[in-house]
């Protein structure tokens, strides 16, 4: 289970092919899916909504955690009741249509560690002790259900239709500037033969350009590591950051073809009867899941 690809530095690669992405994002699809199951919301990609796989990320109905953290909320904390935690992922597994002891969760530190996983990592975070740190997960094994916790970071899908093979990944802003989307294709590329020209990606629901406001400082960090683009001034001394056109961007930097990447397009700061927000919540809030897993 030792991390596939670590980085701390990738984030400053040089491209001098920024221009070239950013006009491919044009052809980048937008949209989800909204549906409902066991009483669950649940935010799905019409690409990845394909024979032999599951997917989806769900919202915060249909729990039965009370109070600022109702209902469906998916984050272990301090201050939460653990069975009531525990029931509520029992519902997302119901609601997923997949096996409770089949899911591995992510161990995430904010960074761009991708671990493979298989049958053997069942449990892993659940009824096993957790992964090592990590925030992106990949496997070929039908017998594991992948799966990442959000609250306004970002949720990465891969398939691989070619090699049955997927990818889910945790996107803080940390690991969006480490490129882990990128990360994670050349993980899939080493462990299953996955070429990126196959692959379909979809950027899940996040923290919208309108409402991520961030130091200038860091908001021309992510200008030079994607596009000047994907910054746009704020107040004196902020910006703003289009964390899912960064997500487009290194998925194209990956090799991934413009028309097989999906932004969801899903702001979790601005829909409080959906989706936790750390932001908006200023900390004290639950949190969502998302989950792949091949049939």
């Amino acid at each position: 289970l030792a991390p596939l690809w670590r980085s701390s530095s990738v984030y400053w690669m040089k491209n001098s092919m920024q221009g070239s992405y950013l006009a491919k994002a044009g052809q980048f699809k937008h949209g989800f899916l909204y549906e409902k199951s066991e009483g669950i919301g649940w935010y799905r990609a019409a690409s990845l909504q394909v024979p032999g796989l599951r997917h989806g990320f769900s919202t915060r109905e249909g729990g039965v955690t009370t109070g600022r953290k109702a209902s469906l909320n998916l984050h272990w904390d301090k201050d939460g009741c653990e069975a009531d935690v525990l029931e509520n992922y029992r519902r997302f597994a119901r609601g997923a249509g997949i096996a409770y002891d089949d899911m591995v969760i992510v161990n995430h530190a904010h960074g761009a560690n991708v671990i493979q996983v298989d049958r053997l990592s069942r449990g892993r975070g659940f009824t096993q002790p957790p992964l090592p740190f990590c925030d992106g997960l990949i496997t070929n094994d039908p017998a594991v259900a992948v799966v990442t916790s959000h609250a306004d970071c970002g949720a990465f899908f891969f398939y691989d239709p070619e090699n049955r093979a997927v990818g889910m990944a945790h996107a803080g802003w940390k690991g969006t500037l480490l490129k882990i989307g990128l990360v994670m294709a050349e993980a899939m590329g080493r462990a299953y033969g996955t070429r990126p020209e196959n692959l379909i990606a979809v950027a899940g629901p996040c923290i919208c350009p309108k409402c991520f406001e961030v130091d200038a400082d860091l908001g021309e960090e992510f200008a030079r590591a994607f596009d000047p683009a994907v910054m746009r001034p704020g107040r004196p001394g902020k910006a703003y950051v289009d964390l899912p056109l960064c997500a487009g961007l290194q998925f194209l930097q990956a090799g991934i073809l413009p028309e097989h990447i999906t932004l969801m397009d899903a702001c979790t700061y601005e829909d409080p009867e959906r989706f936790y927000s750390h932001r908006r919540d200023k900390g004290g809030t639950g949190s969502m899941a998302a989950y792949m897993q091949l049939q």
